[in-house]
């Protein structure tokens, strides 16, 4: 199960030009690696771990890491 979402989240995300990871847990590990494999490695500006998190502290999260 898990191989399928990264897969569909992969196709979803395949054009983004910068990708950042945040959450809980080894998964964020597993994808990166996915991510790799699927040539997208060198897209991923940060991985964090994070746990629960409003969309307020996302937003944040995400401009503060792509401020030019």
């Amino acid at each position: 199960q898990l191989s399928k979402y990264y897969y569909d989240v992969i196709s979803r995300i395949r054009d983004a030009k910068s990708i950042l990871i945040l959450g809980p847990g080894e998964a964020k590990g597993e994808f990166v690696k996915r991510l790799q494999r699927e040539g997208l490695g060198g897209n991923v500006v940060g991985v964090d771990a994070v746990d629960k998190m409003t969309d307020r502290q996302i937003a944040a999260r995400v401009r503060l890491q792509f401020q030019a």
